[in-house]
């Protein structure tokens, strides 16, 4: 059973990110050649690269990991306790996590307002950086989002296995359980 409507807004997440991968390819590329070729590289590539696109392609890249189910899973603890015990363990873990995300939110979202107060920038370049802090927040809350839905599913969800795989937040494909049984 797919989720159609999460897909869609996780469509959204995923455009900023590809986006941001790409520009901060192209600019890459166009800076090395700048440089290369004219002897002058283009001025704030690397502060563009450090303070915009790298935030950007990195935590929607997390955030679009864990939709899918692609991230890492460490279930060297998780095997050790018994069938019954296994989903409450889980969805216990899913919960603390879902909090410290909201501690998180909470702290980032403070700090942004601060580096938009003084008009925080990339360096000793006049780049606005202020701006991407607020994605920290965004991000973590997104987190929040998907790890309550992680410990709801895990509570509710029939199916388990000693990897813990089966708890993933995908969009309810059988591949990533695949892939991980593979392994």
């Amino acid at each position: 059973m797919t989720n159609p409507v999460g897909n869609r807004l996780f469509t959204l997440v995923e455009i900023p990110a590809v986006v941001g991968l790409l520009a901060m390819m192209v600019h890459t590329v166009a800076n090395a050649f700048s440089r290369t070729v004219f002897g002058d590289p283009i001025s704030g590539t690397l502060e563009r690269v450090q303070y915009w696109y790298m935030p950007l392609v990195v935590l929607l890249g997390f955030v679009i990991a864990m939709h899918r189910g692609e991230h890492v899973w460490a279930d060297m603890f998780f095997t050790r306790f018994p069938a019954a015990a296994k989903r409450y363990v889980a969805a216990s873990a899913s919960i603390v996590c879902a909090a410290v995300c909201i501690l998180t939110v909470a702290y980032s979202f403070d700090h942004a307002q601060h580096n938009r107060d003084i008009e925080l920038t990339a360096g000793l370049t006049d780049i606005a950086a202020w701006p991407l802090t607020y994605l920290v927040p965004i991000t973590f809350a997104l987190f929040a989002v998907q790890y309550v839905r992680l410990g709801w599913k895990q509570v509710h969800d029939k199916d388990i296995d000693d990897s813990g795989s089966t708890f993933a937040v995908s969009p309810e494909s059988d591949q990533a359980a695949d892939t991980e049984k593979a392994r």
